[in-house]
């Protein structure tokens, strides 16, 4: 003591020499003392407040002896608590504060004012001050010793909290969370949060020592980690937090040592250590019981340390926990009739692993799956024998489906889940033994009652329901059935004919021993057999393994030996069933039969069909026609050949006929006699009169329309006589009138297009020079054609000046007088609450659908025929109007475009009246309006187009004329004149006129500045302005702000002039002037806004109190005399 005595008092005086050394000389001196008071370790076991915590003797060896939790081997967690409470790196000063916590947390307290005694005793000095130096300087140190203290005592806690949890285990984690808690106080800490996150370092060691020292998951650990967490006290916050910090510490050491490629190997040690890890982290978030978030969150940091998304960790807690529950649902089957489990039991296992609803039943399924085929004696995939099964014999035993219905109760399964599994796994089975019994009946081996019995025996043993009998015992018909098939198909490829036929007709008698064993199933569908069995658009059908040209060659082949082998050739009702039924066998359609037949008999049928053309048009007899028609209906019924083959060959050689007929008729139109010849071929043949019309238009169009040509003569019309022989000639050609319709537009349009073609001519002629007109026809036209249409001294010798309107008028009754236009439905309207039709007129043959015009030249006729129509008077002008519409329709033009010419031949011909009347009268009168009413009807306007119209029209004159009055200095009278005007005729001058509001404010300022100035506008004739505003149609409120500033400007005007005539001295200018401002004044209570020197304001009302006002009343003059000071601010 007495050294450490004297190095104390040396120390202490070399700080006093070297002051920079003070605060290390004060650690030292202070760790000296600490260590001369406390080198005994009995003295601080005195200063405790507990004993001190040791290692239970029995636990500190727990890597030999099993730990508290009582598990078949040591816990990972524990050894590696075990590891942290031995850690060698601790001092011997921080291992005695492990043992005496309490005694050092006073210690620190103590160390103040202890270090300040000694110091005030070892300071050497005769001087009181000297001493209180010594004691202060050690008791700074003193402090700085209690903070390293405090640090070591908290450092010591997690090793202290490890070992409590080692010394009583997590079976009870309530009491050990109670030593836990004793810790905290031992050690003095006081901040809970601080103590918890010491908490959670140790659960996180735990953890990583779970995975570390065995990689295999245990089922029991999930548990152990929630108790765990009990024990510590920790918030799901704070375990959330430790599995993070242990991720991202494992991950970051596994990877020091183990690539990523040997992680992604499921055999790995270190990647089934992930696996595990990450399967407790999802247990301990679940158990948790942590929001959907919350659980995402934590969930996906965890991943992430990992390098892994949410989703992949999920599929490896996947791969964790579902091989536990498959082992508890192979033990459920293990112990099925001892008691042992229930439903409960496996309920808690899955909730206790995380296996979803969805995943367990699932699994549940597949557990009865394996129990059905363990009961069969069928391999389960668990099996480690490799015996041979005889699926011939495997059966379920006494008692099997007993046994099936309480492991159905127990996993929550229901009886059509039982009923699914036993069949998925026994109906192949039993058809096997279904398919070897009904070969053995189609070989002759046995009988369909023998096969039956074999097959109502097999169903039993498999536990198979009665009812599905016919279900089963079908899938094996289209199996037993397809043999025969497939056998023939060989002989078919090397074109063995008559192996072919003799394997069908076998195969069909196969077919009736299926149908009696089908009949003893309760299968009665007969009549739909070959569409269930032989469907070959099914690959599973008897018939689906065959492509379709094997399928035919068969038929083929079955169908032509057939009738080989009948007696006279001819197929019989017996062979006609036969096939039918060979038909069915091989999926064969209907068309492709009928096409076989034809390919087969058809040339028979063909032969007599052309005899019988062939005799009728060369000498027609009905005798003739009679014996020719038994020919043919013979070789029909030997073939069994259809009407519609009959209809389409006899359609061919009827056209045959009415070409021959055609060609040798008189001038191309048959007589009675042929036509009586083609009638019995429509006869005989089965034809239709419809199928007849295109071979009669073929054969007599051409002089059908011949006829139509010479009917229409060098007019163009068809007169009504001739009409009527043209319909008895079509009856006699045979002909529809549907068709000799559009014969008649053919011989109508080759009359058409040359008078379109000549009102073209003539038009380019009128409207063109001789350039344009050679520009247009792309030749050289001569220099004799004026654009004037008459005729030079040339050699072209053309007309005089054409008359257009005419040729255009014999067009329309050309079009009218032979019925071209019909009336089309176009749409319906409501009428008295029904709806009828509407029709309007169509032009079959145009002249733009006919290439004799081209659009401008069809738009540009129909102009000049409505002007012309328009400048026409008398009985001609009303039949011009008549055929305005007529002319349009047959140039092609539509009637929107028809009425958008109108529109603009109507705007030039009421812009010219318009403008023309109003300009002499000023505006439309009656007799004008009346005039417009005849121009409507001439150009076809509707009175909502003559409306608009007149608007347009009165638009432009009225803006021509107000654009005049404001181009000049605009006078009060002529603005009003026009807006009166404008007001008369209803039309609104923003609106209707189009005149902007800039130019509105100005023609209002220019009307009321005159006034204003004159006198004429005063306050008590202010109703001018408001007829000037209405009349404008302003809004008054922005009236009143444009006249309040006119009157302001006005005002400042006059007051410069009265000014400037004070200042000349010419007093008698200005008398006007001051009257004119007491005008304005009156306005606004004499607030002008005018600023006036006061001189000049006294002057100026001096000037105006001198006026001589004569007969004027009094009241009205001192009322003046106010208003004036107002304006000049001299007012008092």
């Amino acid at each position: 003591s007495s050294k450490v005595l004297s190095t104390s008092q040396n120390r202490g005086r070399r700080c006093k020499e070297s002051p920079t050394n003070s605060l290390s000389t004060m650690r030292f001196t202070s760790a000296t003392v600490a260590a001369l008071l406390l080198a005994n370790t009995d003295v601080a076991s005195a200063f405790s407040v507990r004993p001190p915590i040791t290692a239970n003797p029995l636990q500190t060896q727990s890597h030999q002896r099993l730990s508290p939790l009582n598990f078949a081997e040591v816990s990972g967690g524990m050894e590696e608590l075990q590891e942290l409470t031995e850690d060698k790196r601790a001092n011997a000063f921080e291992k005695q504060v492990r043992k005496s916590p309490s005694f050092w947390k006073l210690a620190g307290y103590a160390s103040i004012p202890v270090s300040a005694a000694l110091g005030f005793g070892l300071v050497p000095s005769r001087r009181l001050a000297a001493h209180a130096a010594g004691a202060v300087i050690t008791g700074v140190a003193g402090a700085i010793g209690k903070s390293r203290l405090d640090l070591i005592t908290e450092t010591a806690a997690t090793p202290a909290i490890a070992q409590a949890i080692i010394d009583h285990g997590v079976n009870d984690p309530t009491t050990t969370n109670g030593y836990i808690r004793e810790i905290q106080t031992q050690f003095g800490i006081v901040d809970d949060e601080e103590f918890e996150a010491m908490c959670a370092d140790v659960y996180s060691k735990y953890l990583l020592g779970m995975v570390k020292f065995n990689p295999m998951t245990k089922t029991s650990e999930p548990k152990e980690l929630e108790n765990l967490k009990t024990a510590l006290g920790l918030s799901n916050l704070m375990v959330g937090e430790a599995h993070g910090a242990a991720a991202a510490e494992w991950y970051r050491t596994t990877c020091l040592f183990t690539p990523e490629e040997d992680l992604e190997d499921p055999d790995h040690p270190d990647r089934q250590a992930m696996d595990k890890f990450l399967f407790l982290t999802e247990r301990a978030l679940s158990r948790g019981e942590e929001t959907p978030e919350a659980f995402k969150y934590e969930m996906t940091r965890v991943a992430k340390a990992m390098n892994l998304s949410l989703m992949e960790a999920m599929e490896r807690v996947t791969d964790v926990n579902e091989p536990f529950y498959a082992r508890a649902l192979k033990s459920t089957r293990a112990k099925l009739g001892s008691g042992q489990v229930s439903q409960s039991t496996l309920e808690k296992a899955r909730i206790s692993l995380g296996i979803s609803e969805e995943t367990a039943r699932d699994m549940h399924v597949s557990c009865l799956n394996q129990e059905v085929r363990d009961l069969l004696g069928l391999a389960t995939g668990d099996d480690d024998d490799d015996t041979v099964v005889d699926k011939a014999t495997a059966q379920f035993s006494e008692g099997a489906r007993e046994r099936l219905d309480e492991l159905k109760e127990i996993l929550g399964l229901t009886d059509e889940d039982v009923d699914y599994e036993i069949s998925a796994e026994a109906t192949p089975l039993y058809q096997e033994t279904a398919l070897a019994a009904m070969k053995d009946v189609l070989a002759g081996a046995g009988s369909s009652d023998d096969a039956w019995e074999k097959m109502e025996v097999r169903r039993k043993q498999l536990l198979l329901p009665e009812s599905k009998s016919k279900d089963l015992i079908s899938s094996m018909v289209m199996q037993a059935l397809g043999g025969p098939l497939e056998e023939t198909n060989k002989f078919a490829k090397v074109n063995n004919e008559a192996a072919v036929y003799e394997n069908l007709k076998e195969a069909l008698e196969a077919k009736q021993a299926l149908i009696s064993i089908l009949t003893k199933s309760g299968w009665d569908a007969f009549d739909d057999f070959d569409n269930t069995f032989c469907d070959p658009w099914n690959r599973q059908s008897a018939n689906g393994f065959l492509r379709s040209d094997e399928r035919i060659k068969m038929y083929k082949i079955f169908l032509n030996r057939t009738v080989l082998k009948s007696r006279d050739g001819s197929i019989t009702d017996e062979m006609y069933d036969i096939i039918k039924q060979t038909k069915g066998l091989l999926g064969i359609s209907d068309d492709q039969a009928e096409v076989e037949a034809r390919s087969a008999f058809g040339p028979e049928v063909q032969k007599a069909c052309l005899r019988a053309m062939t005799e009728i048009v060369a000498d027609y007899t009905p005798e003739l026609a009679t014996n020719m028609k038994k020919d043919i209906d013979d070789a029909m019924a030997k073939y069994r050949l259809s009407e519609e083959f009959l209809r389409e060959q006899g359609a061919i050689y009827y056209a045959k006929a009415v070409s021959q007929i055609g060609e040798k008729a008189p001038g191309g139109i048959p007589n009675k006699q042929m036509n009586e010849a083609l009638n019995a071929l429509q006869d005989m043949f089965k034809i239709a009169k419809e199928d007849t019309y295109a071979a009669h238009m073929e054969a007599f169009g051409r002089v059908y329309k011949k006829s139509i040509v010479e009917a229409m003569g060098s007019t163009g019309v068809i007169r009504d006589e001739f009409k009527e022989s043209l319909a008895q000639l079509r009856e006699r050609l045979g002909v529809r009138e549907e068709d000799t319709k559009e014969l008649f537009l053919e011989a109508i349009e080759e009359k058409f297009v040359p008078m379109i073609k000549w009102i073209n001519s003539e038009m380019e002629r009128t409207m063109l020079n001789q350039k344009q007109l050679s520009e247009r026809r792309g030749k050289d036209m001569g220099e004799d054609m004026f654009q004037s249409g008459k005729v030079a001294d040339g050699v072209l010798g053309l007309g005089a000046e054409v008359n257009i309107m005419g040729d255009i008028m014999n067009l329309v009754d050309f079009y009218a007088e032979n019925d071209i236009a019909e009336q089309v439905e176009a749409g319906t309207k409501e009428v008295d609450g029904e709806e009828v039709p509407v029709f309007e007129t169509s032009y079959p043959i145009t002249a733009l659908g006919s290439d004799a015009l081209d659009q401008e030249m069809a738009e540009y006729l129909y102009r000049q025929f409505v002007v012309g129509a328009f400048t026409a008077q008398g009985e001609q002008a009303g039949r011009y109007e008549g055929a305005r519409a007529s002319f349009g329709g047959i140039l092609g033009l539509t009637s929107e475009k028809m009425e958008e010419i109108n529109d603009n031949i109507g705007t030039a011909v009421y812009d010219n009246f318009v403008s023309r009347t109003m300009a002499t009268k000023g505006a439309l009168d009656q007799q004008d309006m009346m005039f417009l009413a005849n121009i409507n009807g001439k150009l076809g306007l509707s009175s909502e187009q003559s409306e608009k119209l007149l608007m347009q029209s009165q638009k432009k004159v009225l803006s021509e004329e107000i654009n005049t009055l404001m181009d000049d200095n605009p006078s009060p009278e002529g603005l009003k004149a026009f807006r009166e005007k404008c007001n008369v005729m209803g039309m609104d001058l923003a609106e209707d006129v189009g005149i902007s509001t800039p130019r509105l404010v100005r023609m209002f300022e220019s009307e009321i500045v005159p006034g204003l100035k004159s006198g004429e506008i005063t306050v008590d004739s202010s109703d001018i302005l408001t007829e000037i505003q209405e009349s404008l149609n302003l809004d008054p409120e922005e009236c009143e702000s444009m006249f309040e500033a006119v009157l302001l400007r006005l005002s400042k005007q006059a007051m410069d002039l009265i000014n400037a005539e004070l200042l000349r001295g010419r007093e008698e200018n200005t008398v006007d002037m001051i009257k004119e401002l007491v005008r304005y004044a009156a306005f606004v209570d004499g607030d002008l806004g005018l600023t006036v020197e006061e001189p000049t304001a006294w002057q100026t009302f001096n000037i105006y109190e001198a006026f001589d006002f004569g007969d004027e009343d009094a009241e009205v003059i001192e009322a003046n005399k106010e208003l004036l000071k107002n304006a000049l601010g001299i007012n008092q």
